[in-house]
């Protein structure tokens, strides 16, 4: 097949743990307690995997009438829970808007005329430079 390759799923945390398990336990030991280990290690590894096997039965995926049987509630509540946010909200009196709006007007304009200035002058001296 042609195009993008999918890769692998991100393993789960017990097939992790099974696989630090099996690094640590590889250290010598006399005969007799690497068979031991070996019994051990193999048992853990069972052990995990049957873990990995249930958490796995328990991500799939609910319904689509569980998934939106909520869902009228939660936008409820979150309408609910805006209100109750903006009526903590100070709001600023007709004076403070129009004196906050007319000093950003005003700088607007003198930021406007000074960039204008510096753009002319540059011109200028670029067509002086270049003539």
């Amino acid at each position: 097949m042609l195009g993008v390759r999918i890769p692998p799923g991100l393993p789960f945390i017990f097939e992790i743990m099974a696989k630090s398990k099996k690094k640590k336990k590889k250290k010598k030991r006399k005969p007799a307690a690497a068979a031991q280990a070996a019994a051990n290690q193999t048992q853990a590894v069972a052990v995990a995997e049957t873990k990995v096997e249930k958490k796995r039965k328990a991500v799939d995926k609910p319904s689509v009438k569980e998934r939106t049987s909520g869902t009228f509630d939660k936008i409820g509540q979150f309408l609910r829970e805006v209100r109750i946010e903006l009526s903590k909200v100070t709001w600023p009196t007709r004076k403070d808007t129009i004196a906050s709006t007319s000093v950003v007007l005003v700088i607007v304009i003198l930021i406007a005329a000074f960039l204008g200035i510096v753009d002319l002058g540059l011109s200028r001296l670029m067509r002086i430079l270049l003539s």
